[in-house]
């Protein structure tokens, strides 16, 4: 989000990417498009609720931690899977994601 403009702030929590939105008007931040792609195809586009966690009116962050190392187990938290529906196919061992319709 750097490359849109918008200033660094300080980390929050384990949400060490965080940006400065003091300013900004609702409605006004142009968020990137973020799609999590895994092994076997399976496609995740995030929307747009489940990029950045607002900490308060002039803090957001983008909500995803980050791995010390390549080998650590990487967490798709809710806030990336709340406007989907999962499938976990133990037997084939694969995941599959379909958007939720509400």
């Amino acid at each position: 989000m750097e490359g849109l403009g918008y200033k660094t702030a300080p980390a929050f929590s384990i949400l060490d990417t965080c940006y400065d939105l003091t300013g900004y008007q609702g409605g006004s931040i142009v968020l990137p498009a973020v799609s999590l792609v895994f092994q076997g195809g399976a496609c995740l586009d995030v929307d747009a609720s489940g990029i950045l966690y607002v900490v308060d009116v002039s803090q957001a962050c983008l909500a995803f931690a980050a791995n010390d190392d390549d080998t650590d187990v990487t967490i798709v938290g809710n806030t990336q899977q709340k406007t989907y529906s999962v499938l976990y196919d133990l037997g084939k061992k694969v995941v599959g994601f379909a958007p939720r319709a509400c």
